[in-house]
């Protein structure tokens, strides 16, 4: 991939994004029309654009899987997980994300990267351009966190990760910290295992027009998991059964991230017909180590990890 930059709108709190909505409207709207022309009566479609991953013009195909949204009567795509490129069988959100990082993030093959995910397509895209790439997956209690399964997997849980302090220039998160009860315990071990300027490039389910998060599940102090909202599960790719999401987040986690010693915590809006990045503004998040460190970690006095709860068998 070439070093061409994703054009963003860098958000930095809930009053800059509003003053974002109210300055960008008649540029939304037009976003919108030109989406909803697109639209095939619920039949797969193709729109043409350009692959940043493959740096070829491809025509990218679109379904209306994992969709439960509509205008009036026009049932809406998933575009951020159902707008694929024939060639690398990336999604929407799996291209973006490589475009940021190589082009807006200026990425070496020679950088140490550790990303949150090891069987899945993202994965193998990333481990081509970087050869000393570290992935892993949450297996639970069946292997010793750190180590290797006989698939080759390793087994890593975000709350308590085995590398050293101050191991990676990049560490990649991609809607994971929403199925980690204790998220702020995460990115603390982001934090810790990140060099002094190192970036934490992530996503999550985000909603910008709340401040407070939206809780949907917790654990109880007897271990057990309380739901306050109706269940929801997202896939997970080494468990068919998915994996329970606890938060809908709002624009309080940029302020926790500043609060445990990050800095330049920023929201980056981005949407593009040409790179097929559509479904209205699209967000990925960065976080930088501060070079001189000033943050504190403190006695872990976190809740005991309880990550990847997984659906029980009805």
């Amino acid at each position: 991939m070439d070093s061409q930059i994703l054009s963003t709108v860098p958000i930095t709190g809930f009053a800059e994004y509003q003053r974002h909505l109210a300055h960008s409207r008649e540029q939304a709207e037009s976003r919108s029309r030109y989406e909803l022309a697109l639209l095939q009566d619920e039949q797969p479609f193709t729109t043409p654009g350009f692959c940043a991953v493959c740096q070829q013009q491809v025509e990218f195909l679109v379904d209306y899987q994992f969709s439960g949204k509509y205008f009036n009567t026009l049932r809406i795509p998933n575009w951020r997980e159902r707008l694929l490129c024939p060639n690398c069988q990336l999604n929407n959100r799996m291209r973006a994300c490589i475009h940021f990082l190589c082009g807006n993030l200026a990425c070496s093959p020679n950088d140490a990267i550790y990303i949150t995910e090891q069987v899945t397509p993202l994965y193998g895209e990333l481990s081509n351009r970087f050869p000393g790439l570290v992935g892993s997956e949450y297996l639970g209690n069946k292997h010793p966190y750190g180590t290797v399964n006989e698939a080759g997997v390793r087994n890593e849980s975000i709350t308590r990760l085995s590398f050293d302090d101050e191991s990676f220039r990049l560490i990649l998160s991609f809607d994971v910290f929403e199925h980690v009860p204790d998220y702020v315990k995460a990115l603390k071990e982001c934090l810790r295992c990140l060099k002094p300027g190192g970036t934490l490039l992530f996503t999550v389910p985000f909603d910008r027009n709340i401040r407070e998060h939206r809780v949907r599940a917790r654990v109880r102090d007897d271990g057990e998991v309380e739901h306050l909202l109706e269940p929801e599960y997202h896939g997970d790719p080494v468990n068919d059964a998915g994996c329970l999401c606890f938060y809908h987040f709002g624009w309080q986690l940029l302020d926790e991230m500043s609060d445990i010693g990050f800095s330049e915590v920023t929201t980056h809006l981005y949407w593009s017909d040409r790179f097929g990045y559509l479904g209205g503004e699209q967000l990925l998040f960065t976080a930088t180590r501060q070079t001189t460190r000033t943050d504190s970690r403190g006695p872990d006095d976190m809740s005991v990890n309880r990550e990847g709860f997984n659906r029980r068998p009805e």
